[in-house]
């Protein structure tokens, strides 16, 4: 029988039905499963396909585990949990949900930019611990500020698009796009540039050994004492211990975090005593909505694959 592994957690009931109707069984774990839980999954149950969730890495060894492989899918875009060289080495295609969440991380993106902006997490504390006090609401509007933007791909365009419909200015960094990619979007060739005239930086570039630790200190540095960091990309694009540094200080004013370079983050983490920031735990593309499109989009390649049919271009990483 034809066997689809989700690892890290279930696909929508919507998914799982079409992949049973077409005869898969289809087999999840929890989220974010042990290396060894993994790799007993696999081997037990040989699939032909692999759906990439929450799950530390998918890499040689566990692909490997199951000699019917012949396609690994992110449920998602961000491909830093899948060896994709192992998948070429071993001949297996690798798929990602290009876009499927766009809409819901690039809104995401900016409700976190709206609630630093409007101070809503002390806000909300101060009311509850019986405080009324309108005097010391720091809170300020959007229009006439700009937001950069360092990667310029779908989420981006969709976050500058709703961010100049609320009034900010919008400028954008990209080294990998030509000029005529932006359109009518301001754009800077140097991200140093970009950090000096933003009022928020939000991150919307992949995880790669060129991005790994992009804004460290001396990028926080060139932000100003007024910039909020917003990152809904990779945690590791962040220099964390640099972060807390700059926010202890006030070398920057604030940020709003969605992910980290460890997840899930430790109870202990330095980070959740600090006022000016707000986090939220990786979910801004896991709204119903866009999880019913990922899941959807996913299981029918990894259908197609197993099945040696076409997939769209644009979900086929390697």
């Amino acid at each position: 029988m034809t066997t689809v592994v989700s690892l890290g957690g279930p696909l929508t009931d919507a998914a799982v039905e079409l992949l049973e109707k077409a005869g898969v069984k289809v087999v999840a774990t929890e989220s974010y499963p042990s290396k060894a839980d993994a790799l007993r999954l696999v081997g037990r149950e040989q699939p032909e396909g692999i759906v990439v969730r929450l799950v530390e890495k998918v890499d040689e060894v566990l692909m490997r585990a199951s000699p019917k492989l012949k396609v690994v899918a992110k449920h998602g875009a961000g491909l830093d949990d899948i060896d994709q060289e192992a998948a070429k080495r071993l001949g297996i295609r690798v798929l990602a949900a290009v876009g499927c969440n766009a809409r819901s991380v690039a809104e995401h993106a900016l409700a976190l930019m709206m609630a630093l902006a409007k101070d809503l997490k002390r806000q909300d504390a101060r009311v509850r611990c019986g405080e009324w006090d309108k005097k010391v609401y720091p809170g300020f509007e959007l229009q006439g500020r700009r937001v950069g933007l360092v990667g310029f791909g779908q989420i981006a365009r969709m976050l500058g698009d709703l961010a100049k419909a609320v009034g900010l200015s919008v400028v954008a960094f990209d080294p990998f796009m030509p000029a005529s990619a932006f359109g009518t979007t301001d754009h800077v060739t140097d991200l140093a540039e970009l950090l000096r005239q933003s009022d928020f930086v939000s991150l919307h570039c992949p995880l790669t050994p060129q991005t790994r630790g992009l804004i460290g200190a001396r990028e926080l540095s060139l932000m100003g004492g007024k910039a909020y960091l917003i990152n809904t990309a990779r945690g590791e694009v962040v220099n964390e211990a640099a972060l807390l540094e700059a926010l202890k200080s006030r070398v920057i004013a604030g940020a709003g975090l969605d992910t980290f370079s460890t997840e899930p983050p430790g109870t202990e983490n330095p980070l959740w005593a600090l006022g000016n920031l707000i986090v939220s735990p990786h979910c801004g593309g896991v709204t119903a909505e866009a999880r019913g499109r990922v899941s959807t989009v996913t299981a029918s390649n990894v259908l197609a694959c197993i099945r040696g049919e076409v997939v769209d271009e644009r979900y086929i990483a390697c």
